[in-house]
Parts: C-alpha cells; sequence; structure tokens
C-alpha cells in the first residue's frame, strides 16, 4: 500500500521558452492574417479576420502567461486543476475521469482527458466557455486537453504523472 507522502501535491509550472516561442509564433501568424485584410477578395478578409483575432488572443494570454506564477496544471489525491489554455476546464476529480492518453498529432502534442460524463464537466462553465470547449473538443477528440506547449515538464511525465495520480485514486466518486 501506497503512502501519504507517495502522492503528494504537485504543480506543473509554465515553461518561459515555450511560452516565448508561443507569443512570437502567435504575433507572426497575427502579422500575416494582416497581409489577407488587406486583399481584395472577400473570402482572405474574413479568414484574415478569424486569423487576426484568433492569433492576437493566443499572443495575449501567452504573454499573460509568461508574467503569470500561476501553475498550468496542479495534480492531487483529489484530482487535477487544469489552467493550461484558453480553454481550460479547472478542476476535475479523479473519479470523473475515464481515460488520459498523450496524443500528438501533426500540429500540437497535448494530453487527452476524457471523462465519464462530459455533460457534467460542461455544465460548470460558463455558456460562451461550454462553447469554445466543446469546439476545442472536436478538434482534440477529448473534452479536456492539456497542451504540451505550455507545460514545463515533458509531456510524458506529465502523463505518467497523471496516470499513476489516477490508478490510484480514480476509483473514488
Amino acid at each position: 500500500m501506497a503512502r501519504g507522502n507517495d502522492f503528494p501535491e504537485v504543480l506543473i509550472a509554465p515553461t518561459r521558452s515555450k511560452t516565448i516561442a508561443n507569443i512570437f509564433g502567435s504575433a507572426m501568424f497575427a502579422i500575416a492574417a494582416v497581409f489577407f485584410l488587406l486583399t481584395p477578395d472577400i473570402y482572405a478578409r474574413l479568414v484574415g479576420i478569424a486569423g487576426l483575432v484568433v492569433f492576437s488572443a493566443g499572443a495575449a494570454y501567452a504573454t499573460l502567461r509568461l508574467v503569470s506564477n500561476a501553475p498550468v496544471l496542479v495534480v492531487n489525491k483529489d484530482g487535477l486543476f487544469d489552467s493550461s489554455g484558453l480553454f481550460a476546464v479547472g478542476w476535475v476529480a479523479w473519479g470523473e475521469i475515464a481515460k488520459i492518453e498523450p496524443r500528438r498529432t501533426y500540429l500540437a502534442r497535448m494530453i487527452n482527458i476524457t471523462p465519464h460524463d462530459p455533460g457534467a464537466i460542461f455544465a460548470r462553465l460558463s455558456p460562451r466557455q461550454r462553447w469554445f470547449v466543446r469546439l476545442k473538443a472536436g478538434m482534440s477528440h477529448a473534452p479536456i486537453s492539456i497542451p504540451a506547449s505550455f507545460l514545463g515538464t515533458r509531456m510524458d511525465e506529465v502523463a505518467a504523472l497523471l496516470s499513476r495520480y489516477h490508478d490510484r485514486f480514480g476509483g473514488r466518486r
């Protein structure tokens, strides 16, 4: 049987280098979106507007993350607190989680978390946040996804940590 100190509260801080890279990349894409706005084609302008909004918001969030000392992820015996991105869901108890899996796609690396009842997670969110989280869930194939782009620890190590805590505490509801 595991001792209590085998499962301490773990705070995962953001990494400065990845955050600075996020700011730079988002800013570059926002600047590129401005060029789409300057074309006479209406569809290109719509893409430019969407790109400018999305990438400006991403750069703003990454800048806030850079100056903030708040952890990206808090893990303890009761569950995890996700504040890893604009569409983070907040507190999730271990008993609510069905599956944790690292995922690598062409564009991103993330840790996908599938809850037993996604509706219960969505019900805790504001209507605007719920809409964005559902949209993100459609792209990432999980209602909760923690992007590796802000993690100050290797994604595989964080996934192993989450799995270890889930294996130990996941049966409690």
